[in-house]
C-alpha cells in the first residue's frame, strides 16, 4: 500500500521566471521614502534655478549668480541629492528592489554622495558674484566648475543605470515606464557640464534641466513601491 503526500509549492520555491515580483514589506517600503522626498526637492530646486543670459560663459554665470534664487535653488538641490543618496543606501539594505540592483544602488549612492559634495562650492559660488563681475579671481566658482565636470556624469550615469537595474528586477510596466525619463534625462544631464568644458559653448546648457527625468524616477519609484500589493 502506498500513500501520496499532497504537493505544496511556495512562491520562494518557484523558478524566477514564474514566481513574479513580490511586494516589499513595510520596512522595505519605508526605505524608499528618502528617494521620494529627495526627488521632490530636486524637482522644486530645478524649477527655481535661475536662467542665465549672455553670449559668453562668464556673462551667463554672472547673470545667474546675481539672481536671488541661486541660494534657495541650490539648497534644495543639495538636500535632494543627499536624500536620494541616502535612499539608495536604505533601499539596498532593506532589499526593496531585490538582489539584482544591489551593485547599482551602491554605485548610485557613491556617485550621488560625491555630487552632493560638489553642490557645496556650487552653492557657495554666489560669494564670487562681485569678483566675477569685476573680472577678479573667483576661486570658489572655479572649484565648482571643475568638480561639476565629474559630478554631472556621476549623477546622470549612475541614476540611469540604477533605474534600468530596478526595472529589470521588477519586470513590471510601471517600472519600465519610469526608467525611460531616468535614462534619457540621466544621459543628457551626464554630458552637459563636460560638453561645456570641452567646447566653451553655451549650447549644452539646455541639457541641465534633463535632470528632471531623474527626479521623476525617484518620486515615481517611491509611489510605485508604496502602492504595490503582494
Amino acid at each position: 500500500m502506498t500513500t501520496t503526500q499532497p504537493m505544496t509549492t511556495t512562491v520562494a520555491e518557484l523558478p524566477a521566471s514564474t514566481a513574479g515580483p513580490v511586494a516589499p514589506g513595510p520596512r522595505a517600503r519605508l526605505a524608499a521614502l528618502p528617494l521620494g522626498i529627495g526627488g521632490l526637492l530636486l524637482a522644486v530646486g530645478g524649477q527655481l534655478h535661475p536662467h542665465g543670459a549672455g553670449s559668453t560663459v562668464e556673462a551667463y554665470l554672472a547673470s545667474m549668480l546675481a539672481d536671488g534664487g541661486w541660494l534657495t535653488s541650490h539648497v534644495l538641490l543639495l538636500l535632494g541629492t543627499t536624500l536620494a543618496a541616502v535612499g539608495f543606501v536604505t533601499t539596498r539594505r532593506a532589499g526593496t528592489f531585490g538582489p539584482g540592483p544591489r551593485r547599482w544602488l551602491l554605485a548610485a549612492a557613491v556617485g550621488w554622495s560625491l555630487a552632493a559634495v560638489e553642490l557645496v562650492p556650487h552653492l557657495a559660488a554666489v560669494h564670487d558674484a562681485d569678483s566675477l563681475a569685476h573680472h577678479h579671481a573667483t576661486p570658489v566658482l572655479d572649484l565648482h566648475l571643475a568638480l561639476q565636470v565629474l559630478a554631472t556624469p556621476l549623477t546622470g550615469l549612475t541614476g540611469a543605470a540604477v533605474a534600468l537595474a530596478v526595472a529589470r528586477s521588477a519586470r513590471t510596466v510601471p517600472a519600465w515606464l519610469l526608467a525611460v525619463p531616468a535614462v534619457l534625462g540621466g544621459l543628457g544631464y551626464a554630458v552637459s557640464a563636460p560638453l561645456i568644458a570641452l567646447t566653451g559653448s553655451l549650447a549644452p546648457t539646455v541639457l541641465f534641466p534633463m535632470q528632471a527625468g531623474l527626479a521623476v524616477w525617484l518620486v515615481g519609484t517611491w509611489v510605485r513601491v508604496g502602492v504595490r500589493r503582494r
